[in-house]
């Protein structure tokens, strides 16, 4: 019986692109549980458990304020995060090149 060889996929130049990628699914994530909040606490203010202008309405109330706040500023800025992954990603790529152009300089050299 022959043993396969287990391939190992070369990652390198991808490093950015798997930090995007992971910074992306997390504000997803992030959106998810956020809308999830929401819809709780709304359902929580609008079941008319709580008294009509009592100190419960209220808090609830001013906390479904507050969150909703939060979150539209949060993910406001969310154009200035991708940026800042651009120029991230944009650096790591010249990095990975000043890297690769060196190491094949490198060989040339010594293979004389």
């Amino acid at each position: 019986m022959e043993l396969k060889k287990i391939q190992v996929k070369n990652k390198r130049g991808q490093i950015g692109l798997d930090m995007v990628r992971s910074v992306a699914v997390g504000l997803l994530i992030l959106a998810v549980i956020g809308v999830a909040i929401i819809l709780a606490l709304v359902s929580l203010r609008d079941s008319s458990i709580f008294t009509d202008g009592s100190r419960e309405d209220n808090q609830t109330t001013n906390i479904v304020n507050n969150i909703t706040d939060g979150l539209t500023d949060f993910f406001s800025n969310t154009g200035t995060i991708f940026a800042i992954l651009v120029v991230v990603v944009i650096v790591l790529a010249i990095v990975i090149i000043i890297a690769v152009v060196s190491r094949v300089g490198s060989r040339q050299v010594t293979g004389l």
